[in-house]
């Protein structure tokens, strides 16, 4: 019989069959190969965790600014700095919890939320309508200590979705979410370069930086000369928005 093969006919030549095997089974193991290739090219998923469905109750200190906190005071006999564990406060969706938190500055409270966190750092996404006073006199909140001015490089994004409520919360991928969150309320962080640190940002006045003041630098690499806060465990960094830069080289921040 010929090699020439045509549909019609029940079987093919058998030379041309063997051939089309071969064929099919390189291609078969091509594809396994780069599918390989590309799952073990891609960076690990962060350790970072959002309790969804998950209710926990609180009872705190809020300190309203220069982002809704709530202060816990730990147990036992610990050095100044740790007498109080910060939970950043959020509301559901791509809101920051200022109007859930605004009557409740400096006083005691209860309330009911969810937990984020990633790296060490925690945020209670608030379940509306469960915050409650529960001591009437004001409580002395921790000051900010000034650490210093510092040049950081690394990159803006919405601290929700970073510690946990994202995964990857960082990065192009997740710049339009970054985006609608800032613009909502959630509070800006810049993860350094290497991903071991995360600071607030804050203007040069210690206030809360608004999303128009970070639009076009949110998930993308930067460098900002600025002054570093310190609050407990938790850090800030004061700069002028005018002062920042796209860093010349791409982030290879801790995912």
């Amino acid at each position: 019989m010929s090699d020439f093969y045509v549909g019609y006919l029940p079987k093919a030549p058998p030379a041309l069959a063997r051939f089309l095997r071969r064929v099919v089974a390189a291609l078969g193991l091509l594809a396994a190969v780069v599918a390989l290739l590309l799952v073990t090219g891609q960076m690990p998923f962060a350790n970072s965790t959002f309790e969804y469905g998950k209710v926990r109750s609180f009872e705190g200190t809020i300190a309203l600014k220069p982002y809704p906190t709530l202060l816990v005071a730990r147990p036992g006999e610990v050095a100044p700095s740790d007498a109080r564990s910060e939970y950043l406060l959020v509301a559901p969706g791509k809101h920051g919890a200022d109007e859930l938190a605004s009557s409740f500055d400096g006083h005691q409270v209860r309330l009911q939320g969810q937990l984020i966190y990633r790296d060490g750092k925690t945020m209670v996404e608030i379940v509306p309508g469960s915050m409650v006073a529960s001591g009437s006199a004001a409580a002395d909140q921790q000051p900010l200590r000034d650490m210093g001015p510092m040049t950081i490089s690394g990159e803006i994004v919405d601290s929700k979705c970073y510690l946990g409520v994202m995964n990857p919360g960082q990065g192009k991928v997740h710049r339009d979410c970054a985006a609608r969150c800032l613009s909502g309320g959630i509070p800006p962080i810049l993860v350094s370069a290497e991903g071991s640190k995360q600071y607030l940002l804050l203007d040069m006045n210690g206030k809360a930086l608004g999303h128009d003041d970070l639009r076009e630098f949110i998930a993308e690499p930067v460098s900002v000369e600025g002054e570093v806060l310190q609050r407990g465990k938790m850090l800030f960094l004061k700069i002028d928005p005018q002062a920042l830069q796209h860093a010349a080289s791409a982030i290879q921040a801790a995912r």
